[in-house]
């Protein structure tokens, strides 16, 4: 079987392209390093590191429904940190600009769940500290 060495990019569809690409540019601190438009798509992408990418997507005809992580489908999309201390550090971050979060601290990491406009839910996770 072929390897793979990772994800290459995520991208999630919202409703109103201005009020994600607003949202996106204050959580990641910067704006989108691209853009795809092809017929009813207008896709912004913004770097996360190493190299991915997280495209941001806005179809001309779509529907209206908000984001259900219980529908078949995308649950959320997890943004790796080191550790615990950088996930405190992206809590600290999100309440400077205003966006809402929760710290989960479980038995296999760390965990900071952040929802965008639409509902779609964005976590940044760590691994436990190593003993």
């Amino acid at each position: 079987m072929p390897e793979l060495s990772g994800y290459a990019h995520v991208a999630i569809t919202v409703s109103d392209l201005d009020t994600s690409l607003a949202f996106y540019e204050k959580l990641l601190g910067a704006g989108p390093v691209g853009r795809i438009e092809l017929d009813g798509l207008d896709r912004r992408i913004f770097s996360v590191g190493n190299g991915q990418i997280l495209g941001v997507t806005a179809y001309t005809d779509g529907s209206s429904a908000t984001f259900d992580p219980t529908v078949p489908g995308l649950d959320h999309i997890g943004l790796a940190v080191s550790d615990r201390d950088g996930i405190v550090a992206w809590q600290q971050h999100a309440t400077s600009v205003g966006i809402e979060s929760d710290l989960q601290d479980v038995d296999f990491g760390h965990a900071l769940m952040i929802k965008d406009p639409d509902g779609n839910q964005i976590e940044f996770f760590a691994p436990p500290a190593q003993s």
